[in-house]
């Protein structure tokens, strides 16, 4: 059984993608192969950085899961509809350190 403060934070997830999919749903689309990896590194390392001593650690890890699954099934989607370009991306990431720098493929 979920906490209230476990489905609030589901219902924000959820909506947060509804919400990134309208602003970024085109661009989303043109991500190549590469920029769609960084995606899921960016998250997996979220969920290595989770302090198991923080009382909340196991809601702080269901968010973070819940988040890697509304990406994959983002990427599912664009697989069985668009594909993905395998082309260099020239969309800008939403963090610097994750930007596409030369040399990157």
């Amino acid at each position: 059984m979920y906490t209230n403060e476990e489905k609030q934070i589901r219902e924000v997830i959820i909506a947060s993608r509804k919400l990134e999919e309208y602003l970024w749903g085109e661009y989303n689309g043109k991500w190549n192969i590469e920029e769609w990896r960084r995606m899921f590194r960016k998250r997996i390392q979220k969920i290595d950085d989770i302090d198991v001593n923080n009382p909340h650690a196991i809601i702080e890890m269901r968010k973070r899961v819940m988040q890697n699954a509304a990406l994959s099934i983002a990427l599912m989607k664009i697989l069985d509809t668009k594909g993905i370009p395998l082309e260099k991306c020239d969309i800008p990431s939403n963090l610097p350190q994750y930007a596409i720098k030369d040399g990157d493929h």
